[in-house]
């Protein structure tokens, strides 16, 4: 009623349901053990990178790019079966790249799986817009 001084509860929203467990603990392995993985293959190629030309610059390795042969499967694979750092280093970047794309499909899986539509959908959304910006967007780009 007006005038009569008391408030009115705004009505209270249902709690969401808490995701599952495993959700976090698969999350945290793919992001620990996908740095791990990635971290290797670069480190190891900007080590043998920097000793095979100790005095290569910024001007003299950004216009070549010592990645450019090895971004085809073929190219990647003969360069990581000849042990050519580039090929390396694309292997490395490649997983870190494929981590939070990852990440992305496994959250849409859990979203869906306990119940929760509108964030799977948006997650799905995310992860199209991923592939496309890869796989489609890059490829013009470049």
């Amino acid at each position: 009623m007006k005038g009569t001084g008391k408030a009115t509860a705004a009505p209270e929203l249902p709690a969401p349901r808490p995701l599952p467990e495993e959700l976090y603990r698969r999350m945290t392995w793919l992001l620990r053990g996908g740095l791990a993985l990635a971290s290797i293959p670069l480190a190891g190629a900007l080590i043998a990178y920097l000793l095979e030309n100790p005095n290569a610059g910024f001007d003299q390795t950004l216009p070549t790019n010592p990645m450019r042969p090895f971004l085809s499967l073929s190219g990647l694979t003969n360069g990581l079966f000849s042990g050519q750092p580039g090929a390396f280093l694309t292997l490395g970047i490649g997983l870190l790249i494929a981590i939070p794309v990852a990440r992305v499909a496994l959250a849409a899986y859990y979203f869906e799986r306990a119940g929760e539509r509108e964030l799977s959908r948006f997650t799905i959304a995310t992860f199209v817009l991923l592939l496309v910006g890869l796989f489609v967007v890059g490829p013009l780009l470049a």
